[in-house]
Order: C-alpha cells, then structure tokens, then sequence
C-alpha cells in the first residue's frame, strides 16, 4: 500500500517550509518529532514500533 505522506505536505495549509508565515526567519526548532513520524511510510512505522518493543522486551529481561 502506498503511503499518501509525500501529498500530506500540500494537504496542509500549515506545512511549510519550515519557516514562520509571519517572518522571513527560519523556524530554528525544525519539524517536530510527531511530524517527522507521520512523514514516514506506515511500513517504517511499524518496523520502528516492533524495534522498540523488542528492545524493551531484552531491556526487561536483563534486569
């Protein structure tokens, strides 16, 4: 299934450029973390999530 988060950009009135509508000055925060994760394709998100609970998992069983 393809992933409709390379349109999601131009779906948003918001997302820009990185830069604030009301200034010329770049956002120095940069796209927060919530953006990046919907930014990927559902496959990586799902490979990231299962990483982290294995690692969690191992985690867990060394203490």
């Amino acid at each position: 299934m393809v992933s409709d988060a390379a349109d999601g950009a131009d779906a948003r009135p918001d997302a820009g450029d990185g830069t604030d509508p009301q200034s010329d000055a770049p956002d120095v925060a940069g796209p927060s973390l919530v953006d990046r994760w919907t930014a990927l394709d559902r496959g990586w998100q799902a490979l990231a999530l299962g990483l982290g609970i294995v690692a969690a998992h191992l985690v867990g069983q060394a203490l």
